[in-house]
C-alpha cells in the first residue's frame, strides 16, 4: 500500500532556509503503527529520492500525535537565486508513491 493511501495528511515547509521537513500524519492508529513498524520508510531510501546523503536525513516517529516528521538538506538556499520553492510546500510529492509493507 502507498504511503499516501495510509496517511492523512502529507505535507512540507521550511525547516530553516537549508533544511525541509516533512510532517506525514495518520488518524488511525493501525496505519501510523503500519508506517512505523513496516520498516518502508529507511533513511536510505528518502536520501535517493531526494538526492542527499544517507547520513544527513532524520526520521522521527512521533506516537502521542500519530505522525512521522522526516528533514532534509534543502538542495539550494531558501530564496537564494535558483530557489523554485521558497516555503518549501512542494517537496512533500516523492514521499507520496513510497510503498509501506505489511
Amino acid at each position: 500500500m502507498k504511503l499516501s493511501d495510509l496517511a492523512t495528511s502529507i505535507k512540507s515547509a521550511n525547516a530553516g532556509a537549508t533544511q525541509i521537513t516533512m510532517d506525514i500524519a495518520f488518524a488511525d492508529p493501525a496505519a501510523y503503527r503500519r508506517a512505523v513498524e513496516s520498516g518502508s520508510l529507511t533513511p536510505a531510501l528518502v536520501a535517493g529520492l531526494y538526492k542527499v546523503a544517507e547520513a544527513e536525513v532524520e526520521i522521527y516517529a512521533y506516537d502521542p500525535a500519530r505522525t512521522i516528521k522526516i528533514t532534509v538538506p534543502r538542495a539550494v538556499l531558501s530564496g537564494g537565486v535558483e530557489e523554485r520553492d521558497f516555503d518549501g510546500v512542494q517537496q512533500y510529492i516523492p514521499l507520496l508513491d513510497i510503498e509501506i509493507a505489511g
